[in-house]
């Protein structure tokens, strides 16, 4: 497997989300794939978290203004070529992000819609949905839920093929173009990416490993990362996804729940063929 810091040179990825105690997802996921992907991550922090393997116990808000001072803050000196959005957590903050995306003109916004964490504590509060929905994805390139995230901005129960197309044209038809990522399903893990013109499907086998925490982190990462490097929306996602199940592959045990998954380069042999560019 080639190296992919070879063909990526440095990019510069702006990623706002919070960060995680543990380690494991959020922000520290984050600058992990994008580092392991030879490009730089600017970072603006919207949430702390007290949480382990086991689940949040406390999550606490960054004020929204702090947000904008911290993203004004970086990109006085540095253009990013994509920007990656993760958990936001309050309303405030889903408002002011929107207002950073209309005023500053970025491009390659990837949106991990981080709703929920997997042990059922909210990561977005449930009153921030209707302006999570209105005010921020028209104004982003890309969004990459998971079933469950997909049924909730579809308003629509998940569960199969047939009804991740439907709610990918649903949220389509409000802005961005839709990557659903397939690893709930129960036979095959299948990434569903709608582009407003066509449906690509990315299949893979069943992983059998309880260490998936951070995968949806690391998918939509090395997604903005991949944009970054001028890959098409199609390429990058088939990159992305190939990226994601290696790191899957390679998750570890950390603490009495599920472990991380572990972005970069593996001894692995890869699951599927990727098609890297050359320049």
């Amino acid at each position: 497997m080639r190296v992919f810091s070879h063909y990526l040179k440095v990019k510069h990825i702006l990623v706002i989300a919070g960060s995680d105690s543990s380690g494991g997802a959020g922000i520290q996921a984050d600058i992990k794939t994008v580092t392991s992907l030879g490009g730089h991550a600017l970072t603006a922090l919207t949430a702390v978290t007290a949480q382990n393997s086991l689940g949040v116990t406390g999550i606490h808000k960054i004020p929204a203004g702090f947000i904008t001072k911290q993203v004004r803050a970086v990109i006085e000196e540095v253009v990013p070529q994509a920007v990656k959005i993760g958990m936001l957590y309050s309303g405030a903050a889903v408002k002011e992000v929107a207002k950073l995306l209309k005023r500053h003109g970025f491009v390659n916004i990837v949106l991990d819609p981080v709703l929920r964490a997997t042990t059922g504590k909210d990561l977005l509060e449930p009153k921030a949905i209707t302006l999570f929905k209105e005010e921020l994805l028209p104004h982003v390139s890309i969004v990459t839920p998971n079933l469950f995230e997909a049924g909730t901005l579809a308003g629509m129960n998940v569960d199969g093929s047939d009804d991740m197309a439907e709610a990918a044209e649903t949220i389509q038809a409000m802005g961005p173009d839709v990557v659903i990522t397939g690893g709930h399903l129960k036979s095959k893990c299948t990434d569903f990416l709608y582009d407003g013109k066509a449906f690509h499907r990315f299949h893979g086998s069943k992983i059998d490993t309880r260490h998936t925490h951070g995968s949806g982190c690391v998918f939509s990462t090395a997604l903005a990362t991949f944009l970054a490097a001028d890959n098409g929306v199609v390429t990058a996602t088939k990159m992305a996804h190939d990226f994601t199940r290696r790191a899957i592959i390679s998750g570890y045990a950390c603490g009495r729940g599920p472990g991380p998954v572990k972005p970069g380069l593996t001894n692995e042999r890869p699951t599927s063929n990727i098609e890297l560019p050359t320049s």
